[in-house]
């Protein structure tokens, strides 16, 4: 259990990286914590200052005069520590995130340009396009944490110490835990599910705001409704994936899949109004270039489309 002292020495910069790890997670744990934290903080600060004006008193008489004006600078420093504390709680996640800024690696992926690399410990990432993988500067064997907002396939290496995804980094809903698996989450910002599929092995997926957990097989997928809260599981049986040129879809609303196209070919796809909600897809599309996904739409549904500003444009319209 993380003690005071600890956070007390992180405040100082004393802390070693195991406490340093600990102290982070702790902050980003709940908002409560990073209140506690700032108390804290605010505290030694007032500690600081009151060591320091002790330190410059001289002589073991004080007079009621100077004694009374030094209690009175005490008062002050706690009033100061009391209202940084109670004016800037609103400022406290801004701090936090500007601390945390300078503990992490942040990768991000061009938009429609998939990223490939690979983790200290060996692990395999590929980033879709505009996706960002944030992980610790101290990210090992031993501490595998990531934070991912948008799309990722993961190859995980087979460790003793657990490897967890958190995301999505706006706001986070879920933590995935394994030890060494091949799986895919697709958390976009603007996508009205957060879906994750898992190729091989077996994950876990908790629910930061409910705390519950789910477990997921070899073939199978976590489907979480942003509006709603419901999650679900079924099974995934496609032996394609969107790393191999090809995109997936199960029902999916012309609108949602015309975001996901955006994010992989760095596109604006403007959708007919008459279609939203009237017009879905399931199956796999073969993605080797943006026309032949279109192409292929068109052979399947009732929709035109055209190509402007040199590629930059598409416009979806009811045939």
């Amino acid at each position: 259990m993380l003690t005071k002292e600890t956070i007390i020495k992180f405040i100082e910069r004393k802390t070693s990286e195991k406490e340093q790890k600990e102290v982070l997670d702790w902050l980003e744990s709940s908002h409560e914590n990073r209140k506690e934290f700032a108390r804290l903080k605010n505290m030694s600060v007032a500690v600081d200052i009151i060591a320091m004006e002790s330190g410059n008193s001289t002589g073991k008489c004080k007079t009621r005069h100077s004694f009374t004006f030094y209690s009175l600078r005490i008062a002050a420093v706690l009033v100061v520590a009391v209202a940084m504390f109670l004016f800037g709680q609103r400022f406290q996640q801004h701090r936090w995130e500007k601390i945390a800024a300078t503990q992490f690696t942040e990768i991000t992926a061009p938009n429609g340009e998939p990223l490939h690399f690979a983790l200290p410990d060996g692990s395999k990432v590929v980033l879709n396009g505009g996706s960002t993988l944030k992980f610790s500067k101290i990210f090992n064997e031993q501490f595998r944490d990531v934070y991912l907002s948008g799309e990722g396939y993961f190859e995980v290496k087979k460790g003793e110490k657990q490897f967890n995804v958190v995301y999505p980094i706006e706001s986070p809903v879920f933590k995935l835990t394994v030890r060494g698996t091949c799986f895919n989450v697709s958390s976009y910002e603007d996508n009205e599910d957060i879906v994750t599929t898992l190729y091989e092995g077996a994950i876990e997926i908790e629910n930061l705001n409910t705390k519950k957990s789910f477990q997921l097989d070899t073939n199978s997928r976590h489907i979480y409704k942003k509006r709603s809260g419901v999650s679900k599981i079924e099974p995934y049986t496609e032996s394609y994936r969107w790393t191999d040129k090809y995109v997936s879809t199960n029902g999916e609303d012309i609108s949602v899949l015309a975001k996901r196209l955006e994010q992989i070919f760095d596109v604006k796809i403007s959708v007919d109004e008459r279609l939203v909600g009237k017009c879905s897809y399931t199956g796999t599309l073969y993605g080797g270039s943006l026309q032949q996904i279109l192409d292929n739409m068109t052979y399947v549904s009732s929709i035109k489309y055209s190509i402007q500003d040199n590629g930059k444009r598409i416009i979806i319209k009811q045939k």
